[in-house]
């Protein structure tokens, strides 16, 4: 009964944040579960259909093998009649409801672009503080649908063998997205390896941050194999992020992207021409959106 607690109370916090998300104490609410953060975040991306849900399902069984706890949020394509998450139901995930170290968030996407919700970064700053990977799933990718990179630590990109995905990515700038590139369904051995060939002919689109290698990594649902090494690919992102402070720049810059789109999208260019030179940041990005809102309005 205790993991069904801890579940719901998480639920219940989430959902307060959701209806509340502009009051004044929540905003200072989530400022404190943004000063503790712990998790290495990791954002899963690719056209529908690549593979993306049995991917993290696998991932998520190799965590819990090391007893390593799992926040998940799976930001799904909206109903036209409820505006709710379409693919909400989470079965794609097959998890054990009694496991207190996994947890499931849907979320509809609802008009938001960029292939996230508009309560995704919140509601990862909470989940951030109390499990040991949080990973995002996002509704697909395309030319505007790259804000994933926005709000996690670590960006993987599915692509499918023989889709044709490797021009169409570099013609819309995905590849500037990725820090990881998984081929899925690599038991479709002809068709993958030619993708793999093809997307390490590719690299020179590939983005480069300081001394960051991409990899691309073979994985196999149906024969159960390469997620190993995805693991090893993952953790050492993380080590790499932890030296040199690039996590906490990594994480102030985009506190400072989130600042900009929140207001951008409320407030559209007439509402950031008004506070011109004044947004300066240091820390607690809700407490300071809160202020920049209250600053547009008053003027």
């Amino acid at each position: 009964m205790k993991s069904l607690k801890n579940k719901i109370e998480l639920s219940k916090i989430l959902e307060s944040i959701e209806v509340n998300k502009d009051s004044k104490e929540t905003t200072k609410q989530l400022d404190d579960y943004h000063s503790q953060a712990k998790s290495h975040v990791i954002g899963v991306t690719g056209p529908p259909g690549v593979g993306k849900s049995t991917l993290i399902d696998k991932l998520i069984k190799k965590l819990r093998k090391v007893n390593k706890s799992v926040g998940i949020i799976a930001v799904d394509p909206s109903s036209q009649k409820s505006g709710g998450a379409l693919l909400g139901d989470r079965t794609r995930f097959l998890l054990d409801p009694n496991d207190e170290k996994v947890f499931v968030r849907s979320m509809a996407a609802k008009d938001y672009l960029g292939g996230i919700s508009e309560l995704t970064y919140p509601s990862m700053v909470v989940m951030r503080s109390k499990f040991d990977y949080i990973i995002i799933e996002t509704v697909g990718v395309g030319q505007s649908e790259t804000s994933i990179k926005d709000i996690v630590d670590t960006v993987i990109l599915c692509v499918q063998p023989g889709s044709g995905d490797t021009i169409q990515f570099m013609k819309s700038g995905v590849f500037e997205i990725p820090d990881i590139i998984t081929v899925t369904k690599s038991d479709i051995e002809k068709l993958s390896n030619l993708t793999f060939s093809d997307l390490s002919g590719s690299k020179g689109y590939f983005k480069k941050i300081n001394d960051w290698s991409i990899n691309i990594i073979m994985t196999s649902s149906h024969k159960n194999s390469g997620f190993e090494k995805l693991l090893i690919e993952i953790n050492k992102r993380w080590d790499w992020l932890n030296a040199d402070k690039r996590l906490n720049e990594r994480r102030y810059d985009q506190d400072i992207e989130w600042l900009k789109k929140s207001l951008q999208t409320e407030f559209g260019s007439h509402g950031m021409e008004k506070l011109k030179n004044k947004l300066i940041y240091k820390k607690n990005p809700f407490s300071t959106l809160y202020n920049l809102k209250k600053m547009i309005l008053a003027r």
